[in-house]
This record gives structure tokens, sequence and C-alpha cells, in this order.
């Protein structure tokens, strides 16, 4: 089948036409790849061989698509067959798993059916996003998962997010507002508007950061004691400075930056660094339970509009030429906020 390649760490990515039709495997699905988002990931996997456990490397692992095949126990114990439109984050660096090719294998624990009020397009820009999010606040922020058929009511506590504008970010203040709290959001000038009607304050990142530890201090009154890191910063500046400011006893500070040793705890807070890489694999069984109980959440909160798709930005008319052109696009950053898709093939 074909596919989009790189076949060494720094290779240019290429169309192929050889690789094989995986074959699920009891507890799997084989879907055949409709929509692909792309994701600063999937450059760093090629660039830097993070994450990558077999080469040549197939892009794409924001996954939307319709399964062709499934085994016993993904139908029996997930309900998942034949015909269904599923989609999420597939298995990192794993041969056979790739969106970017024409079937690929998801683990069934860890694959989200798609809602009937949203398309395949939409949900492709979803899955490593919502997923990241959900790690980011129930995981790193010590935040209850709700329950979906009864969602908290409105609370006095607020959660700050970093990088509100990105599709992590936008993914998390949806998460944190259902799940009762207020939110303040960093973000561009431009992308205020943006981070305001999913329900945050916004403050500027662009601002010196007196500026904006004043702001986030004003806007929470002094209780910003949760803070989702949805960009990961190099150095969460503006973190160290409200946890020295406020006085709170239990401090929360979540990144998604998972590479950097000298990011740890600060100012009596506990840090959780988002690891989203093992998702699917045996050897990470904690995060499969956890994205696993995400799943009903993310399902409910789309049908009911409380998580709406990220905006996005569709390559091409479809096929692998595109899916080349959407990688370097996105690499390139022309993207900006929006999430790059593609369309791998007709349903």
């Amino acid at each position: 089948m074909k596919g989009v390649v790189f076949t060494a760490v720094g290779a240019e990515p290429k169309v192929v036409d050889d690789l094989p039709v995986p074959v699920p495997g009891p507890d799997q699905v084989l879907v055949k790849s409709i929509w692909t988002a792309i994701n600063p990931v999937d450059a760093f996997m090629s660039q830097y061989g993070l994450l990558v456990v077999n080469w040549p490397l197939v892009l794409g692992v924001d996954a939307a698509g319709v399964i062709t095949d499934s085994g016993n126990e993904a139908t029996e114990k997930y309900g998942l067959k034949a015909g269904d439109e599923v989609f999420g984050c597939t298995r990192l660096g794993c041969k056979g798993y790739s969106a970017g090719q024409e079937y690929y294998l998801m683990d069934a624990r860890v694959t989200i059916p798609k809602p009937k009020n949203i398309s395949l397009v939409e949900a492709s820009t979803l899955g490593v996003g919502v997923e990241t999010a959900c790690l980011g606040l129930f995981a790193g922020l010590n935040i209850p998962l709700p329950d979906p058929k009864n969602l908290p009511a409105a609370l006095d506590e607020w959660v700050v997010i970093l990088g509100g504008a990105s599709s992590v970010g936008k993914a998390a203040i949806q998460l944190a507002k259902a799940s009762g709290y207020k939110v303040a959001a960093s973000c561009s000038s431009k992308s205020s508007s943006v981070v305001e009607e999913l329900g945050a304050v916004p403050f500027d990142y662009k601002a010196p950061l007196e500026e904006q530890l004043k702001k986030v201090l004003d806007i929470t009154s002094g209780e910003a004691s949760k803070v989702f890191d949805a960009v990961a910063s190099d150095d969460p500046a503006i973190c160290k400075q409200l946890f020295k400011a406020i006085k709170a006893s239990d401090k929360f500070f979540a990144t998604t930056n998972d590479w950097n040793p000298t990011i740890h705890d600060f100012e009596g807070g506990r840090t959780y660094k988002v690891q989203l890489g093992e998702i699917g694999r045996p050897e990470g069984t904690e995060l499969n339970d956890k994205i696993e109980k995400y799943i009903p959440l993310i399902v409910a909160l789309i049908e009911t509009g409380k998580l709406k798709p990220s905006e996005y930005e569709i390559i091409g008319k479809g096929g692998f030429d595109d899916a080349l052109k959407a990688y370097h696009h996105q690499v390139s950053g022309a993207g900006g906020s929006r999430k790059v898709v593609v369309k791998i093939q007709d349903p």
C-alpha cells in the first residue's frame, strides 16, 4: 500500500507504494485512513528520531478513518466493528500504526468513536490535542474527572492556560470549563477573540512578564494555583512568578514539555510532564488506562457541543502528494494556530 515515509533521521519524506497492510490483533482495529492532521510531533520524530521504534517512519499520528476489520476483543469488549468511524492518536513511531498510509492499526481501548455531529475532517483535528489536554488537566492539575452525565456546577476556582489559542490550549479551555472552572489563558492579541469565544479571559503573552503577572493576579483575584502550559515553554517564568506571589498551599503546574530536565517542582508546587508517547503500547499501561477513562467524557462533550473541533486548513484536494505538502506547510509554521489537515483518500 501507499504511504508517506521517512527512511532515517533527518531524511526528507517521500511517497512509497510497498508498505504491507497490517493485520489487527485481538484488541485492535484496522482503519482505512481518510484524514490526518499534521502535528509538531511528526517533525520531532522525523528530524530527531524521538519516540521512533521502527524505521522507516510513516507520517501521521492524528487519525480519522473507517474501521475495515477488527479483532474479537475489539468488537466484544469495546463495541468496535467494520464500518465504524473513529479517531484519536495512534501509536507513535511504530510500524503499521501511522495515519499517513492507506490502512493503519489502532488499539481498541484508546480508539475514540466519532460522534455523529462532527465530520471526519473535524475529528482529525481533535485526537492529539484533546488527549494531551486531558492529561494536563486531570492528571497534572489534580482536577477531578467529571461525570459526563452529570457535569459539575460552576466553581469559583481558576485554571490558567498558557497558549490558549493552540490546539491543545483550546481543548484545555473547553475541558476546564466543562469541569466547572473559570479560565484565564495567554495568547496573542490577534487570537484573543478566539480564546474569549471559548469562555476564557485572555491575557497577552507578549506583554512584559510583570504586566502578565499583574493581569493574571487581577483576573483570578490571586487564586492562580493551577497552571497548564499547553505550548511546551522552555522556561515557565510566568508560572514561577505566580506561584511565588500566591498563598495557596496546593499548587499544580502541568507542561507539555517533557524533554527539558531543568523543568521541575518550584515555589512549593508540583510539576507534571504530559507524556503521550507510549499511547497504545504494551508498556504504556498507566497512560492507556487514563486515556480509556477520558474517552466517554470526550465523546459526551463533543455530542453536546461543549468540545468543539479546532479551526483547520485543508491542504490540496487529497492524496499522498498533498500529504507531503501538508507536512512541509505545518513545519514552516504557515498554518499558524489552525490545524493543518489533509485527506489521504476517499472513504
